[in-house]
C-alpha cells in the first residue's frame, strides 16, 4: 500500500463514528458468512478464519457493551451479551460439525 492510501485509510477510519466502525465490521462478517453459506457444496476454506473473526467481533462488542462505563441501558447489555453467547455456541457447533 503507497503512503498516500496508508494516510487515506487512518484518516478515514478517524473520521468514522463508533457507530459506523461497527456497523462496517458487522457487514464484514455477515458478508463473509453468506459467502461460506452460498458455497457451502463447494467450498468452504474460509470457514474456520470466517467463524474466527465472528467469534472476535462478537467478543468486543459484547465486553464492550457490558463494561461498568457502558451508557447502555441494561436489557440492551443483556441482549447483546445473549446474541453473542449463541454466536459462540453456534460457531463451535459448525466447528465440530459443519452442516
Amino acid at each position: 500500500m503507497s503512503y498516500a492510501q496508508t494516510a487515506y485509510a487512518k484518516t478515514a477510519i478517524t473520521g468514522t463514528s463508533q457507530r459506523e466502525l461497527e456497523a462496517a465490521a458487522l457487514m464484514k462478517a455477515a458478508i463473509r458468512l453468506k459467502a461460506l453459506q452460498d458455497q457451502w457444496d463447494t467450498d468452504r476454506s474460509d470457514l474456520d478464519a470466517a467463524l474466527a473473526y465472528n467469534r472476535k467481533l462478537w467478543t468486543i462488542l459484547s465486553t464492550s457493551a457490558t463494561e461498568a462505563e457502558s451508557p447502555l441501558p441494561a436489557d440492551l447489555q443483556r441482549n447483546i451479551t445473549l446474541i453473542a453467547i449463541f454466536i459462540f455456541n453456534r460457531s463451535l457447533d459448525l466447528v465440530i460439525e459443519p452442516k
